[in-house]
């Protein structure tokens, strides 16, 4: 029974290994009147892996319509500076003073940490 526990024990500890939930809270881009706020947070799961979630929203702070917006998402290794893994979300056209949410998974390494940044494309 003994061994048993101490199995499970250090099964769960190598399981959260590398991938303890951090990130970051809180970032901005912006390209001319297009804004964006996101939170980047890392995880785990048993279907992904160690991976890093982003949310947040990109807005319109113009007057004028902006069309086919677009975000990328670079995970990048913060030891070594290399993208580890790189996502594109199509926003559309975003009316003046309008809004939209966004996620995206990234996928990751448990062994190594990263930062996300975004960058506006078309």
């Amino acid at each position: 029974m003994r061994t048993l526990i101490i199995i499970a024990v250090l099964g769960a500890v190598l399981l959260s290994a590398g991938c303890t939930g951090s990130g970051t809270a809180g970032n901005d881009a912006s390209q001319g009147a297009l804004r964006t706020h996101y939170d980047y947070k890392e995880g785990w799961g048993f279907t992904l892996g160690c991976y890093g979630k982003v949310t947040g929203y990109v807005y319109n702070a113009g007057n004028v319509p902006a069309d086919n917006v677009q975000l990328n998402f670079n995970m990048i290794n913060t030891r070594s500076g290399t993208i580890r893994d790189s996502k594109s979300i199509f926003i559309g056209s975003l009316e003046a003073g309008q809004s939209r949410t966004y996620e995206a998974i990234l996928d990751g390494e448990c062994t190594e940490d990263y930062r996300v940044e975004a960058v506006f494309g078309k």
